[in-house]
């Protein structure tokens, strides 16, 4: 007897139309974002974190935990150093790991709007303010701000998506994921310190209780990270706080001219210096004030209760927010960085999830807007963000970074053996603030032709702010060798030390020029103060430029073997001409 099995027909199902609009929700202004990140490049804090990765291996504890600006973050650099090992200065290899995370992040939290409220039109809207946000994608185009916010992001909605699964099951397993996801976060960003507070806040909102032993668990791993935090890093806290006028401008700065209005498609403004925002006008920052007192008070009517807790947790968080700027950067900077939005980004995902709680009841399958409704207000609020991530991106651009190595690039590669004078690059290149690491050096070091900087040679050269090498052709404002006893050589240098008195004394990084000949060829020493430095000598008469970097009112010289003595005529010591 045979029997005959019918083949099985695997059927594909057509994603639901909700699915559909959210996939496009979250894909067009991720699309955006990359076409503008990819078409940007590098500039500040990119070229100091990627010139130290390059500096050190991805075991190296001290460079792993280094405290960067008050800063921890370990799994930063890591990437860093996977980034500068596979494809030095390539921005759009370093941006690829950020737009995955960026489009995982989306997937998260679309996730968790859907476990909180179930599936229905209504999340669109939320969802929309979420994934077009001008917040969130303005920054993020610089790649050292994007490394810390798209991993707070990802693995604050991976630990909420781990919290929600416990809740449902009560297994001590997604306990241990959710701490796995703040271990995360707290890899590259100390923010991810308020997950705790962000789950407790979900929790009560969802009215479910969670024993005791689950927040110690968290809390012991935000104490630990904190501890690990005070003993590794200097304390940017200052000692005096700023007047209160000085707080009240920067909250007014950062409420109503930033955090406000990018929730609602703005900030409808242009770029400022650095990652600041314009000032936008006065009517328009009133009217974003009135809606946002609107929706406040119309989640306060529909749900008072539980309104009332969200909006409470948003309080709370953003003021967290705030009152770190406020007694760390703020005196250093003043109200203006108010409109900066890297300092409240993170804040976004918590208002979307605050504002949705105050208006739909969890776990419910229905209510909210309308679909005719919803689809209407996320195409305006997508449009109006839209058009303000454009006004603003090239803010970011970074287009001066990347003509000025486009341009070192091109002159290297016609002449790999120039050697170079590390000196500062413009401010559109490198923050003023980042004083000693604001160097050419650390913008070009790492490109495939290796520049050579602050070697002796006999023509040296240096960037000008376009990045093409100049000749120098001199030192100006020198400190000048005294004139030498011996008429035609100056001074004789044998094997013992000769000492040159110099016109006055010599402080820091400075560029000698010194005439010399010689017979014989060979090393000599030269020492400023107590920084020496050996040097190679030419047989014949040549004209040498070494760095020197050291404190004295005299230069000592002298041959390290038993050679033909060699004549050192003349001895400058300044800043560079060219």
């Amino acid at each position: 007897m045979t029997t005959t099995t019918e083949p099985r027909q695997i059927v594909l199902a057509w994603p639901r139309p909700i699915t559909l609009a959210a996939v496009a929700i979250g894909v067009i202004p991720f699309a955006i974002h990359a076409w503008m990140a990819f078409n940007g490049y590098f500039g500040h804090d990119d070229f100091v974190i990627l010139h130290r990765a390059a500096a050190h291996g991805p075991f190296d504890l001290d460079y792993l935990f280094q405290d960067y600006s008050g800063h921890l973050a370990p799994g930063m650099f890591l990437l860093a150093w996977f980034i500068t090992a596979v494809a030095p200065l390539s921005h759009v290899f370093a941006v690829l790991p950020l737009l995955v995370m960026l489009a995982v992040a989306s997937v998260l939290f679309w996730r968790v709007l859907t476990r909180c409220f179930g599936s229905r039109w209504a999340l669109l809207l939320p969802f929309a303010v979420y994934a077009f946000s001008p917040l969130i994608l303005y920054p993020t185009l610089w790649w050292a701000y994007g490394v810390q916010l798209f991993p707070l992001l990802l693995t604050m909605f991976g630990a909420i998506n781990a919290h929600l699964t416990y809740l449902r099951t009560r297994a001590s397993k997604q306990v241990v994921i959710t701490l796995l996801w703040t271990v995360a976060g707290l890899a590259f960003y100390e923010k991810a310190a308020l997950f705790i507070a962000v789950l407790f806040g979900l929790t009560l909102l969802l009215g479910e209780r969670v024993p005791w032993r689950v927040w110690l668990a968290h809390g012991a791993v935000v104490a630990g990270f904190a501890v690990l935090f005070v003993a590794l890093t200097t304390s940017r806290v200052k000692n005096d706080l700023p007047s209160a006028d000085f707080i009240a401008e920067f909250v007014g700065n950062a409420v109503l001219n930033t955090f406000l209005p990018g929730l609602f498609g703005g900030p409808w403004t242009g770029p400022a210096p650095g990652a600041t925002i314009s000032t936008s006008p006065l009517w328009l920052r009133l009217t974003v004030a009135a809606v946002a007192v609107v929706v406040l008070v119309g989640g306060l009517l529909k749900a008072p209760r539980r309104a009332a807790a969200a909006w409470l947790m948003l309080a709370g968080y953003f003021a967290v927010d705030l009152g770190l700027v406020i007694v760390t950067r703020l005196p250093e900077i003043g109200p203006l960085i108010g409109n900066d939005p890297r300092y409240i980004a993170d804040a976004v995902p918590i208002a979307v999830l605050c504002a949705t709680f105050a208006f739909l009841e969890p776990g419910e399958r229905t209510g909210g807007l309308r679909r005719p409704v919803v689809l209407g207000l996320v195409a305006l609020l997508g449009i109006s963000a839209t058009f303000s991530f454009l006004w603003l991106a090239p803010g970011l651009r970074f287009a001066k970074s990347e003509q000025y190595v486009s341009t070192a690039r091109a002159a290297l590669t016609a002449n790999p053996s120039i050697v170079l004078y590390d000196t500062s690059v413009p401010d559109a290149i490198m923050s003023v603030w980042l004083i000693e690491d604001g160097k050419a050096s650390r913008v070009i070091g790492l490109l495939p032709q290796r520049p050579k900087f602050d070697q002796p040679a006999e023509e040296m050269f240096l960037l000008d702010d376009n990045g093409s090498p100049r000749r120098i052709t001199g030192v100006k404002d020198p400190v000048v060798g005294r004139k030498g006893p011996v008429p035609d050589c100056g001074y004789p240098v044998g094997g013992q030390v000769v000492t040159i008195p110099l016109s006055s004394r010599v402080e820091g990084r400075r560029l000698l020029r010194m005439e010399y000949y010689t017979s014989s060829a060979g090393p000599v020493r030269l020492a400023l103060g107590t920084v020496a430095q050996e040097v190679n000598f030419a047989e014949g008469l040549h004209v040498l430029y070494v760095v020197v970097n050291g404190g004295s009112d005299r230069l000592e010289v002298n041959r390290g073997t038993a050679v033909d003595p060699m004549c050192v005529v003349d001895v400058r010591i300044g800043s560079p001409a060219t």
